[in-house]
């Protein structure tokens, strides 16, 4: 059986579409190149915005003409979770299956069943074996992704994902140490530890939090770098900010923001002010000076009027922040905001986020140039004959590949940043 994977949305989508594709091989499955040499096409949607929703619906459309005769379409993630009778809609899918069910994807595909699943379906120790069970290689094998957490509790007042991906549950933290001594073993310098809502790992364990899984993380033998997804800023406490200056842990601090204006920020549920999370970001900043902090910002959220909106842009251009995720907010059935309606139009949202956008561009190549004439250590990742690789603090340089070895660290002098791209050159 022939079978091929499209993930869209997050890296955890990506990690447990990985996760499949490893069980599908090992039970003699063979990853297919191209979709129509595929017995099975898989997807792995995601719901965070209507866009979001409409290019999973394109994918889908698009895997159902690429399916060859006798073919299977099956439909997992987060939009196949929140939204499964609107996917099996869609004339040419087989097969629907919501997060807590991934699990048994390999028996709906070897049983050809259709199978449509529905959030209060998603049960908790289905996820949890996906958690502690695999990791996930990306970029060659230059790093490896390790899934520690899944769900989340926030119910933060735009946000579907705790609908979609079920309550906050952690792994044990033997499991991810254990984990983490296979990738280590296996050859891999750098882990990322992930999930949903990191930050929350170890409330349900009554066990380690997060400052103290991570120490045990970086106390392993043989590890090159340890690499944290995105962690709320409330989470990120003096335990974890003592951390940040640890050589082995990646400057690299992905701060969710959502808005600067405090007025916004009650609305949406996020249980900071504009002042605290600042206090945060400069106190990473001073722990562990070159590293580079990143936002997610919404725009467009019905509370947010003109004012609002210039208020978050100069407190952003003023902070520490390196670069921004930035996102149009959509109502989202379900959520406390959807009976706020979207009252801030199409082209204003647009706009915004233009502004935005370009605001962080600038900041990040401020950023980067900031780092010319530094020596800095990168994976090295070969791609067509072209060498590059992240920093640890989330910086991409391309340079001269010559004595780099795909995978293993090497120490490169930054000499070049624009828009495009940073370049270096192997520092002798």
């Amino acid at each position: 059986m022939k079978f091929h994977i499209k993930s869209l949305g997050c890296k955890i989508n990506q990690f447990d579409a990985a996760a499949l594709g490893e069980t599908l091989v090992a039970s003699g499955g063979q990853a297919a190149i191209s979709p129509g040499e595929a017995d099975v096409q898989i997807i792995f949607t995601c719901t965070v915005t209507g866009k979001s929703d409409y290019q999973c619906r394109q994918e889908i459309r698009r895997a159902v003409k690429a399916k060859k005769p006798g073919g299977m379409v099956l439909v997992a993630g987060c939009y196949a979770q929140v939204a499964p009778e609107a996917i099996k809609e869609i004339d040419g899918v087989d097969a629907v299956v919501g997060n807590g069910e991934r699990d048994g994807i390999p028996d709906i595909i070897v049983g050809r069943r259709k199978e449509v699943c529905h959030s209060e379906r998603s049960e908790e120790s289905t996820v949890i074996k996906s958690v502690s069970h695999f990791a996930q290689a990306v970029g060659g094998r230059s790093r490896s992704f390790l899934k520690a957490q899944e769900g989340c509790d926030s119910f933060c007042s735009y946000c579907i994902v705790p609908y979609a991906r079920g309550r906050s549950r952690s792994a044990r933290h033997e499991d991810v140490l254990a984990k983490a001594d296979e990738l280590i073993a296996g050859g891999y310098y750098e882990i990322v530890l992930t999930g949903v809502h990191l930050g929350a790992y170890g409330r349900d364990l009554n066990g380690l939090r997060l400052s103290g899984l991570v120490l045990k993380l970086l106390e392993r033998p043989g590890l090159g770098r340890l690499r944290l997804s995105s962690v709320e800023p409330m989470e990120i406490h003096d335990e974890l900010i003592r951390l940040a200056s640890h050589e082995k842990l990646c400057r690299h601090f992905h701060v969710p923001l959502q808005s600067a204006s405090d007025k916004v920020l009650a609305s949406m549920g996020r249980g900071y002010t504009w002042n605290e999370y600042l206090a945060v970001v400069i106190n990473i900043e001073a722990s562990a000076p070159d590293s580079c902090i990143g936002a997610d910002v919404i725009v467009g959220y019905p509370a947010e009027g003109e004012g609002a909106f210039e208020e978050t842009l100069k407190r952003i251009e003023d902070s520490p922040i390196n670069y921004l995720h930035v996102f149009s907010y959509s109502p989202r059935k379900g959520t406390r905001a959807y009976a706020m309606g979207d009252p801030v139009p199409g082209d204003v949202k647009r706009e915004r986020s233009e502004r935005l956008r370009e605001l962080g561009q600038n900041k990040n190549l401020d950023f980067r140039r900031s780092l010319i004439g530094k020596t800095m250590t990168v994976v090295a990742e070969e791609k067509g004959g072209e060498f590059s690789g992240l920093t640890d603090n989330y910086v991409r340089v391309a340079f001269n590949g010559k004595n780099a070895a795909p995978g293993r660290p090497i120490d490169v002098k930054i000499i070049g940043a624009d828009r495009a791209s940073t370049t270096g050159i192997i520092d002798a």
